[in-house]
């Protein structure tokens, strides 16, 4: 039994992989400010809510 560790990202979860990455350190440290959290995908779903998602292609391999 795959437990929730061991199974593949979502699709919007690999996107956030991928802008997280794609992040400068201080970038990073705006979103987590913005997001009120220190969780990249809170980050994430700031991102996402700000429109700026919507805006930029994301290339997932």
């Amino acid at each position: 039994m795959k437990s929730e560790h061991d199974r593949e990202p979502t699709p919007d979860e690999t996107a956030g992989i991928v802008w997280w990455n794609s992040l400068s350190e201080a970038d990073r440290a705006d979103w987590l400010a913005r997001a009120g959290s220190a969780v990249p995908a809170d980050a994430w779903a700031a991102y996402k809510r700000s429109g700026d998602a919507d805006r930029q292609p994301r290339i997932v391999n």
